[in-house]
This record gives C-alpha cells, sequence and structure tokens, in this order.
C-alpha cells in the first residue's frame, strides 16, 4: 500500500520486498517513495511538521500523535497566506519519487513491466489534519487579494498538482498516483446513510477537479482508508455501503484522459474481514469503469485463512466477479518486516484460491 514497516528504509529495499513476498501475485506496481522510516511509520506527520515551520503559520495546539486527535495544528498569521509558506517542500512527494527512480531503473532490467506507485494523501487530507475545520473557510478578507478565497485548502490543491506534474514529467507512464483518502472515507462512514450522498459527491467532484488538472494519460489509483493508528482503525463499519458510495462518487465525475487504475476498499476491523454477507452485499451497487480492478482490502494475517476465504468468497459473489486482495491499510502501519511479509503472505494465499491468478487478481 505504498508504505512499509521502518526497516525497509531504502527505495532498494521496498522494492525487493515487494517483488520477493508476492511474487507473480504482485500487480506490476512498487513501492519506494515513502522509504524513509519516519514517513513510513507516521504517514502524514513529516509533512504536518515541515508545514509548521512556516513563520506564516501559528500553532494552535501541540500533540505527541499518541492518538489521531493529540497532534499539532496551525492557522494563519493575521495578513499572511499558505501561498508564502514551501507547501510543495513540505508535501516532499516529487522528492521522495526522485529518490526511487535509479531502484525503478535497476527493477526494470528484469521486470520492465514494473511502475513506482506513489502516495499522494488528497489535499483534504492534509488540510483537514493541519488546520481542522479552518480547512474549510472560503473567504479571509485580512489576505491578499490572490490569497483570499480558500484560503487553507486552495494553495495546498495548488502545490499537489506541482508535484504530480514534476513527478509525471520525470517517470511518465511509468507511475501509479495512489490517491489517499482517509479523512473523506471516515466522513462517509460516520454518517448515516441517508445523509452520505452528498458529502461522498462533493468528494468526488474535488477529485475529480484533482486529477483532471494532472496531465493528460496519466495513471490513478484511489485508495480508500479508515484510518489506522497502530493497526487498529478508526472505525469498523458494519458493511461496505460507505466506501461504495465514494467510490462511485469518484467514479461518476472522473475526468476524460486520466486513467483510473485501481479502487481500493478497506474492510475489516484490523483483525479479520466479516464473513457475512449482507457485509458485502453493497458491492453490488458498484459502478467503476471496466477496466478499473477492485481491490478488497481483507488480508488481515491474523484471520485463519478458511475464514478469510469465507470472506473474499462473499465479497466476489456479491461484486459478480474476481477481485484483487491486499492490507486493509498502508504496510507502514506494521511494526515489524516479519508482520508485514506475514500481510502479504496471506494476501497471496487468498488470490490462490482463484484458478488462474495471473490474469486478473494480484496482490497490491
Amino acid at each position: 500500500m505504498g508504505s512499509l514497516p521502518t526497516q525497509l528504509d531504502s527505495p532498494e529495499k521496498a522494492m525487493a520486498f515487494a517483488v520477493d513476498t508476492a511474487g507473480e501475485f504482485l500487480d506490476g506496481m512498487v513501492p519506494g517513495g515513502e522509504a524513509d522510516p519516519y514517513r513510513a511509520q507516521w504517514y502524514v506527520r513529516p509533512i504536518i511538521d515541515r508545514l509548521g515551520k512556516s513563520p506564516a503559520l501559528a500553532p494552535v495546539r501541540r500533540g505527541d500523535w499518541s492518538t489521531l486527535r493529540s497532534r499539532d495544528t496551525f492557522r494563519l498569521r493575521a495578513g499572511r497566506s499558505l501561498g508564502e509558506a514551501e507547501i510543495d517542500a513540505a508535501l516532499g512527494y516529487a522528492e521522495e519519487a526522485g529518490r526511487a527512480m535509479d531502484a525503478l531503473v535497476d527493477m526494470r532490467r528484469t521486470d520492465p513491466g514494473l511502475r513506482l506507485q506513489v502516495g499522494i494523501p488528497t489535499p483534504f487530507v492534509i488540510g483537514f489534519i493541519a488546520f481542522e475545520a479552518r480547512m474549510l473557510m472560503w473567504r479571509r478578507g485580512s489576505a491578499g487579494r490572490g490569497n483570499r478565497g480558500f484560503p487553507y485548502y486552495r494553495p495546498i490543491v495548488d502545490a499537489t498538482v506541482r508535484e504530480i506534474v514534476r513527478i509525471h514529467e520525470a517517470l511518465r507512464d511509468n507511475v501509479v498516483f495512489q490517491l489517499e483518502l482517509p479523512a473523506e472515507t471516515l466522513l462517509c462512514a460516520g454518517i448515516p446513510a441517508g445523509l452520505r450522498q452528498g458529502p461522498a459527491t462533493v468528494a468526488g467532484r474535488a477529485i475529480a477537479r484533482l486529477v483532471a488538472r494532472a496531465p493528460h494519460d496519466s495513471r490513478f489509483g484511489v485508495h480508500l482508508c479508515y484510518g489506522s493508528l497502530d493497526d487498529k482503525p478508526v472505525v469498523a463499519p458494519r458493511s461496505t455501503a460507505p466506501v461504495v458510495a465514494l467510490a462511485n462518487a469518484i467514479a461518476r465525475y472522473w475526468p476524460a484522459g486520466r486513467r483510473l487504475d485501481f479502487v481500493h476498499l478497506p474492510i475489516g476491523d484490523g483483525r479479520q474481514a466479516p464473513v457475512r454477507p449482507r457485509y458485502y452485499a453493497p458491492l453490488a451497487r458498484l459502478e467503476l469503469p471496466a477496466t478499473t480492478r477492485v481491490i478488497a482490502g481483507l488480508a488481515h494475517p491474523t484471520q485463519p485463512l478458511a475464514q478469510a476465504r469465507q470472506g473474499l468468497a462473499a465479497a466476489e459473489s456479491a461484486y459478480g466477479g474476481l477481485l484483487d486482495v491486499a492490507a486493509p491499510c498502508g504496510l507502514g502501519r506494521y511494526t515489524t518486516v516479519e508482520r508485514a511479509r506475514s500481510a502479504v503472505a496471506h494476501a497471496v494465499a487468498l488470490a490462490e484460491t482463484d484458478p488462474s491468478p495471473t490474469s486478473d487478481g494480484g496482490w497490491e
């Protein structure tokens, strides 16, 4: 899922881990851009730390990140704008990808079909974590004329687009951008079903506006996520309905000329995937492009394999076709390489239930 345990602290180690553990079931993408122990363990915390050093921002709250609530948050100082901050450098996606390029070139000598997977948290995720509700501010009169509209959100969008363009210029068709939506997913999961469509539509349109600014023919995947700290999701919904609603909204507004290669759906409570058919029933309502792979994030390494196969069978029955399999969250949530390896082995064992896994199924 992009991130890996902190011991895999170089792109070379990260890519070798993916190829060696997944083998023929690897779906053609290798991680490597997040091969930094701090980034792998704390996801966006390094980005927030770098943002916090900007003189345009003042601290609102300090936290030790022991919980998702206990984190540093900021506000703009009077008369300052986020445009003054070096947001591109704070995001660091292009720098991460640059460090992985040599390793990718080496791996492609023996497997020319490999692509680099680059994780891109959405601007909503970065803005919400750094600025909380201020991120939704639509206008700020004290800012300069060009910085008044959405003063917290818009500069992050612009910087994210610039980073995507830089990476695509360097790697072209050899990169897949994984858009990561934990905040949007949690929002859809946390409200009643009757109110869910509104936030899902807003998120789908925001993703479409971001992707439409990416280079033509660039490749994307969407990683829906219930958040994770110490390998435990923030919520564990009773069905796949929240992620189906969000995935459908994203697909509905997806811009032409950009590829939606896959959508990853988190499943389970961090320990096991449900086996109840009712949990998976909403998968029948998925409306994604025919070329988009659907990845069931139900590989929990501590779950008995026979039980996990029941869950996968129920999911594929509801969906009406084969699903790829993956862990529910990034492998960086595991504290050791051994635990991450067991998660991949569990996913491979599930993929082996498909009589022709290399044609459709895979590990992501």
